[in-house]
Order: structure tokens, then sequence, then C-alpha cells
């Protein structure tokens, strides 16, 4: 059978990364007013490179680069040189620690790695922020699993149980138990940069408006094949380094998507909500997520809720977290597959709940279908796109179920009810 068949029986296990030739995509950071690559600057002859382009330390673009005899090419240098100015990460240094609210960070998990739950609470303890705290949610349905492994932070870290399987339910339990003026939200294959928790509470503390914040999430590494493909196929999870402020007044009429573009206002693994925020919207639904018939969708479903309620979210680039991609070729075709469910099943829900948004969706379909069959090179800084081609048969066929899969999840849930 060709590795390229449609085939999601074999979804059901994963096996090892692709391996043909391929040589990992290193990741460098590059400070361009100084144009001062970290040392040592470790980079081989033929290396494809991932530069991060840095100003007033916040990312601001990415461009892909060949490592040459000499390292790499000035050309690439030039390019950071002149990216955009874009937002003045200055503001948020400015913020003093006084003006800073304090902050729950949730962690929903059903702790199928260990070691990288750890790795994720470990990046949070060493952020650079006054006053928070993590509630780690055991969203693990056997009640004779194992427990968590220990982790580290003492009284600073707590744990809940929600039996109830979802994401959205372990997020509402976290939300629940709380203790900050904001909560943010990451998952447990994710690594918070040492300022994300900073440049979500200055957002929140200068601008008064903004009730919602999604931020940036860059690959955390690209060391096998099928991680690239992500980056490729999607674009990431982020697709701007720009910050913006959205809600239906300042962007409605202006974008053919809005508000049910997936990925335009953050990620799962790197979002934030004003308590208050989240308790008038009544949290994630619990029909949707990963851990249910739906697969996704809830937390496009969150954001968009919010903003037909009259919200305002921002997106805060300088807010950033790494994300560590399925690393196996059949994980990666899953994803997709999933990601196409949790989509249409999101849609759907929004359709049962308010009619009207069937009208509104049929009308958007065209702009749809050019997000969707957009050339390779859009998509991301790759300058060889490789992803199988038919990845897209799979997000079709994820997205032809995700009906289906949202009634399983709604007939599930009335049945555990």
């Amino acid at each position: 059978m060709s590795r390229r068949r449609l085939d999601t029986e074999s979804l059901r296990r994963d096996g090892p990364p692709v391996v043909s030739g391929w040589r990992p995509v290193r990741l460098l950071r590059v400070d361009v007013d100084s144009l001062v690559p970290p040392a040592p600057l470790d980079v081989a002859s033929g290396d494809r490179v991932w530069i991060e382009a840095v100003r007033h330390g916040r990312i601001i673009g990415l461009v892909e680069a060949t490592a040459g005899a000499e390292g790499l090419p000035t050309a690439a240098l030039v390019e950071l040189a002149s990216a955009q100015e874009g937002h003045d990460d200055t503001a948020i240094d400015a913020v003093p620690d006084s003006a800073l609210a304090r902050a729950t960070v949730v962690i929903p998990t059903i702790c199928t790695n260990p070691v990288n739950l750890v790795r994720t609470v470990d990046s949070l303890l060493a952020m650079d922020y006054p006053a928070f705290d993590v509630v780690v949610v055991d969203n693990r349905t056997d009640p004779a699993a194992p427990a968590l492994p220990a982790l580290p932070g003492g009284e600073q870290v707590r744990t809940v149980r929600e039996p109830r399987p979802g994401i959205s339910a372990a997020r509402n339990a976290g939300a629940a138990v709380a203790s900050g003026e904001f909560i943010a939200f990451t998952d447990d294959d994710a690594v918070a940069d040492p300022r994300w928790l900073r440049a979500l509470g200055a957002r929140f503390a200068v601008d008064e408006q903004v009730e919602a914040i999604g931020g940036l999430v860059l690959p955390l590494e690209l060391d096998t094949e099928p991680q690239l493909w992500f980056e490729e196929f999607y674009g990431g999870f982020s697709r701007s380094f720009q910050p913006e402020v959205v809600s239906v007044e300042l962007i409605g009429g202006t974008d053919p998507l809005f508000p049910y573009a997936p990925g335009r206002f953050g990620a799962g693994c790197n979002m934030a909500f004003r308590r208050a925020a989240l308790e008038r919207i009544g949290g994630f639904d619990t029909a949707l997520g990963v851990g249910t018939p739906a697969k996704g969708g809830e937390d496009l479903a969150m954001f968009v809720a919010f903003l037909l309620a009259g919200g305002t979210l921002a997106f805060e680039p300088a807010a950033v977290v790494r994300h560590s991609h399925r690393r196996t070729e059949r994980a990666f075709l899953r994803q997709v597959l999933h990601y196409g469910t949790g989509l249409t099943a999101m849609y759907t829900s929004m359709v049962v709940h308010d009619p009207r948004h069937l009208a509104a969706m049929l009308r958007k379909v065209p702009a749809g279908v050019r997000l969707l069959t957009r050339p390779r090179a859009e998509r991301s800084p790759s300058r060889a796109p490789s992803y199988p081609r038919v990845a897209l048969a799979y997000q079709v066929a994820g997205m032809a179920y995700g009906p289906i899969a949202y009634a399983r999840s709604v007939l599930r849930a009335r049945w555990s009810s």
C-alpha cells in the first residue's frame, strides 16, 4: 500500500518519523538591530535555517535561509534587518509590576507524555511575572490511572481532576478554581516564553477594552519532516507577527472570512481571558474539543462567541508559546483529519445554536475555498514545501465528518449527564 493513500485505520497507531535523507531545520534568533546571531552560531554548510528576527526583544518576522561555507548568507540577514518595525515592545516593559493583574495558567492534560507535562510546568515557573499560579487539570477518564508525575513549584502548582472527557470540560474545571484576575491557557505539549505572562498581563493593563488575547505560537523544534509539514500545510498556529485589536465594530466587513476564519485570533495553547469575560460567555463548549467525538474547534468557538457578544480581543505577538508538533507521518495526517472534523463540528454547533449563522457562512464559502487552496509557498517560510498532497484529502474527509461528529458528541454528553 502506498504511504500516500488515504487510510484512516492506519492513523490509529504511530509509526517512526519519516526518514528520507532529511535533515532537521534549525531554529535561530537574530537581533536585527545589531545583526548579532546567537553564539556560537552552530550551523553547517547546507543546513536549512529558520531565522527569527528579533527587535526590541520581540519576534517580528521569520525567514528561511540555507547556510553556506561561511555561515548564513548576508542577503538573509539584510532581509531580516529590513523587517517591518511593527509593535514597539517598550510599552510592555514600561508596565510596572504593581499594574500587572494576578494570573492563573490552566493546563489540561491526559498525560500521554509525563516528561512533556513537567517541561511545560518548568517553563511556566521560569516566567518573569510577579503573581501567578498554575492549575493542572487531570482529564483522564480512568479512575485507576496512575498519579500524575511529581510536578515542581510546590503550592504555586495545583492539580485538580475532571473526569468528564474533553479539553473543554478540563479548561472549564481549571477556570472554576482559578485565583487570577485573568486566566491563561496552554497545553502540555507547549513551552512558554519567559515573557509570555508579562506580555499578556501588560496588554490587559494598557488596553482596558481588551478582554481576551491570543498570542504567537511558534514551533519548538523542526526535528522531523512531519513537524515541518504542519508549518507548511497550515502556516503553523500563527500567521502574523503584527499586533491587532479585533471586534465586530473594528473588523466586521473588512475581512471576507470574519469572524469564522480559523487561526485568525489565536490558538488554544496560547490564549487568555479576563475572568469576568469568561464567566459572561459561559465557558468552553463541552461538546467540542480534543477528547470528544468533535475532535477540536472549541478555541475558535470561544473566540467567535466572544466577538459576537460584543467583546474585544487582541492578538499579541509578544506573548510567545512554542509548540511541539507531531513527529510522525501518521500522527500528522491524523491531526489534519481531526482538525478538519473540529472545524466543521464547530460550525455545526454555531448553526444549531443560532441558524442565522448558516446564511452568513454560505456567503463566505468562496473565501474559505481560496484559503484552503492557496499556494503552498504562501503558507510558511519554507522555500521547498514538501508536505504530502494527500493531506488535503484528509482535511476534506475530516470536514465532511464534522457535522456527524458534533451530533455524536452532543448525544454522548446527554447520555453521560
